[in-house]
């Protein structure tokens, strides 16, 4: 999730592109990166101290961690735990960016402190962030108050994560007492909770999910392609009933519904999530019924 923020605002700062940043995007798994950018993302070490190792280093017989431990700039602790780090999905993303000089060992914990006070995250958001801490994430974005709701929030995430894009995002989600869908697909979820769950965008932003889940291709939103966003909630809605069932609460859905044109929908509680996969805008809504 934090390698498309960030992403996004290295390109409104004009230091890479959408297209640049679409081509580092998903990062390899085999790929690691180099314990000096740990070090500096996790201000172990200044970039000045890492940049200042690497030009007196021998690069061609030493590794940076050791040479850092052997000169005393870090312990063996701090070594395995920034090695431990280097399968980390963000810190793999930097090291791509100073890879393509877009950009710098000196700059990046510049670039960092600009991006989390523009956003307003705290360190410990940030460090979630960071860490993929997808419970933390999602409360940093849609911080709910009932537990079930946010375990549909949950769900609804890890299965766009592994179906459809493994960089989804998410912004601030806002309550509403009323708004007006595009076109749209959605689920009444029953039983001990009875919450009506629709995903919704104009124009192509369906797209994001259909072109995703059943392997069709789309190239326009169509009704078959509404069809296909109804069976990926209602997949997200089985597992969130399975979930549930757990904690011995019995929830059940009914057929999912889809249309070309949104209605408005007037409701006490309305909880509204915009999303972001496979470059498109798209919102998922929660009309709870008490």
């Amino acid at each position: 999730m934090l390698k498309r923020l960030f992403g996004n605002y290295l390109v409104e700062k004009g230091k890479l592109t959408s297209d640049q940043l679409s081509t580092m995007l998903p990062v390899k798994e085999d790929f690691k990166a180099g314990v000096e950018i740990v070090a500096i993302v996790t201000k172990v070490m200044t970039s000045s101290a890492v940049l200042e190792l690497l030009k007196n280093m021998n690069k061609e017989s030493e590794h940076f961690g050791e040479t850092a431990v052997n000169q005393g700039l870090i312990s063996d602790y701090k070594l395995d735990e920034m090695i431990a780090y280097q399968s980390n999905g963000f810190m793999k993303f930097i090291h791509l960016l100073v890879d393509k000089e877009y950009i710098s060992y000196d700059t990046i914990g510049h670039v960092l402190d600009e991006f989390q006070q523009k956003n307003g995250f705290s360190d410990v958001q940030l460090s979630a962030l960071i860490h993929d801490d997808l419970e933390q994430c999602i409360n940093i974005f849609v911080p709910l108050k009932s537990p079930r709701l946010k375990d549909l929030v949950m769900t609804l995430v890890q299965t766009l994560r592994r179906l459809i894009d493994r960089d989804v995002y998410l912004e601030k989600a806002y309550t509403a007492h009323s708004i007006q869908l595009d076109k749209y697909a959605c689920q009444m979820i029953v039983g001990d909770m009875r919450i009506k769950f629709y995903i919704s965008a104009p124009g192509n932003g369906l797209l994001a999910i259909a072109n995703h889940f059943t392997g069709d291709t789309y190239d326009t939103v169509t009704e078959d392609a509404l069809d296909s966003v109804g069976e990926f909630i209602n997949c997200v809605s089985g597992l969130f009933a399975t979930n549930m069932s757990y904690d011995n609460v019995s929830v059940d859905m009914n057929s999912p519904e889809y249309s070309m044109e949104g209605p408005f929908i007037s409701n006490e509680t309305l909880y509204v999530i915009p999303l972001h996969a496979n470059g498109y805008d798209f919102r998922a809504v929660f009309e709870v019924y008490q």
